[in-house]
C-alpha cells in the first residue's frame, strides 16, 4: 500500500506517518521508486502500536522506541528485552532525583522481594510523595488493600505473558505493562462508581452532573412520606 492507503487506515495524518518515519519509530518501506514505497501489514501493527503506547500508555517517543528495540531483539534475548519493555514502561528516566525511601518503605511492609534499584520505585515514590504534599499520606490499611488488588493482577500479568507463543511473549508484556495498567485504573474508577450508586442510588447521578443547573438532577423519593411538605403561604 502507498503512505496515503497508510495513513487512513491507521487513522492518522499523513504527516504524523511521515514524522515516525523520520524518527525511526516506523520502520522504512520498500522503495518502488526514487520517490515512492510501498507499505505492509507490518508497517500498519507498527503504528497502531505506537498510537497505543503514546495515547493510553502516555509513553515518550524515547521511551516508545526503547520498547520497539525490544521487540526487535531475537529469542535469545528475551530476558534483556522483558526487562528493557518493563523499563521503559516504568518512565524512570523522568524521576532520577527521586527520594525512594519512602517506596521502599512500603513494598518492605507489603512483604514483597523488589529490587532496591527497581525503576518502578520511582513511580510510586512519587505517587506517596504527592499525597502526602497535599494532606493525605497514604495509610498502612490503604496500602494492605491497594497491594492485594495489586498482587492479584501482577500474579495474572505474569501467567499470561508466560503463556504466550515466544513470537508473542514481548507484545504481550507491553500489553501487561503499559496498556493494562490502564485498564486496572479505569475499572478501579468506575467500580467506585458501581459501589456508590449501590450505596447512594441516585445521589451518585447528582455528584457526576455537578455542573448542572440546580434542580435538574434531583433524589427521587422511593416513598410518598419522603416527599418535601407543601409550603403554606403566611398572611401579612
Amino acid at each position: 500500500m502507498r503512505i496515503s492507503e497508510l495513513s487512513e487506515q491507521a487513522d492518522l495524518p499523513v504527516g504524523t506517518v511521515k514524522f515516525y518515519l523520520r524518527s525511526g519509530l516506523l520502520h522504512q518501506g520498500q522503495l518502488v521508486s526514487a520517490t515512492q514505497a510501498e507499505y505492509d501489514e507490518t508497517h500498519l501493527e507498527r503504528l497502531r502500536l505506537i498510537r497505543a503506547l503514546l495515547e493510553v500508555g502516555h509513553l515518550t517517543h524515547a521511551e516508545i522506541q526503547g520498547i520497539l528495540d525490544a521487540l526487535a531483539k531475537p529469542p535469545g534475548q528475551m530476558v534483556e528485552a522483558l526487562v528493557q519493555v518493563y523499563d521503559a514502561a516504568a518512565k524512570a528516566a523522568r524521576y532520577d532525583e527521586t527520594d525512594l525511601t519512602p517506596a521502599l518503605a512500603a513494598v518492605r511492609a507489603l512483604g514483597w522481594s523488589i529490587d532496591p534499584e527497581s525503576p518502578h520505585l520511582a513511580w510510586l515514590a512519587r505517587a506517596i510523595s504527592a499525597l502526602e504534599s497535599i494532606g493525605l499520606p497514604p495509610s498502612g490499611e490503604r496500602m494492605q488493600v491497594y497491594g492485594a488488588a495489586a498482587l492479584l493482577a501482577a500474579e495474572n500479568d505474569i501467567d499470561w505473558v508466560m503463556d504466550a507463543d515466544p513470537d508473542r511473549t514481548v507484545l504481550r508484556a507491553i500489553g501487561s505493562s503499559v496498556l493494562w495498567g490502564s485498564v486496572l485504573g479505569a475499572l478501579r474508577v468506575l467500580a467506585a462508581e458501581d459501589v456508590s450508586r449501590r450505596q447512594f442510588g441516585e445521589m451518585t447521578m447528582a455528584l457526576r452532573n455537578l455542573g448542572a443547573e440546580p434542580g435538574q438532577f434531583q433524589q427521587t423519593p422511593e416513598d410518598p412520606d419522603d416527599e418535601p411538605e407543601a409550603s403554606i403561604p403566611v398572611a401579612d
